[in-house]
């Protein structure tokens, strides 16, 4: 048996009346116009959002940064030196004398010795440049081999080393004694001194030419042995000048040519 046919109904198979076929056609164009304003639409919105995008109120208690307008522009601070100035100060330390003094070691920029080769023999640092001088000698000068320590060196001139003498020199008498000096800079520098006295009391003083307090201490030996101190010495200038040392005999007791002695002398 056949499938029955679904029947049409007569209204639309009557003559003169439209089918729904004939208004699909005219239908899908409107539609597909509609859509096509839609999608330029969209398309022109997203275009100009991403143009600039949309403003957002901060919450309540956030940091927003300020506008560019208002951002300070950091400066170059001036460049402040935390280093004090220099000032023309000298400290004195005296100590005691090791039994062996090794001058080359003890003395970087320069070292003396007096009196191995003779009462007016100077023997130094070949290569000291003369930093270390000596003024003019006051009479009288005497060679002594009395120094209960040693002192050693190489490098030198006119004696090139020695493995250690106890030899200086001394003077006697009230008013008399030595004078040295060494350069000053603004850099610290330390000359340590080796000297002695015998009946008698001496006087040492440094100063320095570009100001500041002269420093005086002074070593008392009333017995015939010759005590011995090692004076160390830092000082510092506040510009180009020397220290000047006088080591001189204060006061002398008895007639045995009381007086002070000199030994050696390094600046580093």
């Amino acid at each position: 048996m056949r499938p029955r046919r679904p029947e049409v109904p007569e209204v639309l198979l009557a003559p003169g009346t439209p089918r729904w076929r004939d208004h699909l056609g005219p239908a899908a164009v409107i539609l597909a116009g509609v859509l096509v304003v839609v999608v330029v639409g969209l398309v022109a919105r997203a275009i100009r959002a991403g143009d600039a995008p949309p403003e957002t109120t901060p919450a309540i208690g956030a940091v927003t940064d300020p506008p560019l307008a208002q951002v300070p522009i950091p400066l170059p601070s001036p460049s402040v030196s935390t280093s004090p100035p220099p000032v023309d100060s000298i400290v004195v330390e005296a100590g005691s004398v090791p039994d062996t003094v090794d001058l080359a070691e003890d003395g970087t920029i320069d070292w003396v010795h007096w009196g191995e080769q003779g009462t007016y023999a100077l023997e130094r640092d070949a290569e000291g440049g003369f930093a270390i001088l000596e003024g003019t000698p006051d009479a009288p000068r005497y060679r002594h081999t009395s120094s209960p320590e040693r002192f050693r060196w190489t490098g030198g001139t006119p004696a090139a080393g020695n493995d250690g003498t106890t030899s200086g020199i001394r003077t006697c008498g009230t008013g008399n004694g030595f004078t040295l000096s060494a350069p000053a800079t603004t850099d610290l520098h330390t000359m340590r001194l080796y000297l002695g006295a015998a009946r008698a009391q001496g006087r040492l003083t440094l100063r320095l030419s570009t100001g500041g307090e002269p420093v005086t201490v002074r070593l008392t030996q009333r017995g015939g042995s010759l005590a011995t101190r090692k004076y160390t010495v830092d000082y510092r200038a506040t510009g180009p000048g020397k220290i000047s040392i006088e080591w001189i005999t204060e006061k002398s007791y008895g007639a045995d040519c009381g007086g002070v002695a000199l030994q050696a002398a390094t600046l580093s």
